[in-house]
């Protein structure tokens, strides 16, 4: 099976791991995840994770420094929602090819998929998306309960590559988001999410995020982005 996967996204992958084949391109990693649907494990689906590779690994216990990219499938054929997409291609038995609709998915799909992703810095664009970004007939999986996880990823990737654009992109989100409360929970405010975050992030890949984590505090000072002018001092 995953020969032809190989075969039908014409390209061979830099390595084969369980549940999956990943392919190298610059700074990024992308895997085109497959898995058996649990409830009928005679159906499987097929999604494409395109992470940063530098800190791929130390970021594994929190799915990695990614976004996760999408496609059309039978069950879902045009609209994206806040449900991870599912299971909807019949397993092969044991010496046969894939189904056509499983093959048809992968040779339309699957390049887009595995390109989506331009660049370090596009992974980061990503991570601050408000919803769903289309490209190509794909989207990448953008759920609204992930923001403010997604804003300390993109700072943490901000920082660690030297992106100062993607910090300030990043710390303005922040600023403009940080005092809305996240349902159902009226008293937890977006910043204290991400400050939440931010210390399990720092803590295995040693990045300097402690402004981040400050905002946990009930009078916070928010970052102000590389490059920002300092703050008056007054003076006659």
């Amino acid at each position: 099976m995953v020969d032809e996967f190989a075969q039908l996204l014409g390209m061979g992958p830099a390595r084969v791991e369980e549940g999956g084949l990943t392919f190298t391109r610059g700074d990024l990693a992308c895997t085109v995840l497959i898995w058996k649907d649990r409830p009928d494990r005679a159906v499987f689906g097929w999604a494409t994770v395109a992470s940063d590779a530098a800190l791929r690994e130390q970021m594994e216990h929190f799915g990695g420094m990614s976004v996760r990219i999408d496609h059309p499938t039978l069950a879902r054929p045009v609209n994206p929602t806040d449900i991870p997409q599912g299971a909807g291609y019949p397993w092969p038995v044991v010496g046969s090819s894939l189904a056509a609709e499983a093959a048809a998915s992968l040779e339309r799909y699957g390049r887009p998929s595995l390109e989506f992703v331009r660049d370090r810095h596009d992974l980061g664009l990503l991570l601050l998306a408000d919803a769903h970004v289309h490209r190509g007939g794909v989207w990448s999986f953008a759920p609204a309960n992930s923001e403010p996880a997604r804003v300390a990823q993109a700072i943490l990737l901000a920082r660690h590559s030297g992106d100062q654009d993607l910090e300030r992109s990043a710390v303005a989100k922040l600023r403009q988001r940080g005092e809305e409360p996240l349902a159902p929970y009226p008293d937890y405010l977006f910043r204290q999410s991400v400050a939440d975050w931010a210390r399990q992030y720092a803590r295995v890949t040693g990045v300097d995020l402690g402004d981040l984590a400050m905002l946990k505090r009930k009078r916070p000072v928010y970052p102000e982005g590389p490059g920002a002018p300092e703050p008056s001092q007054g003076g006659c």
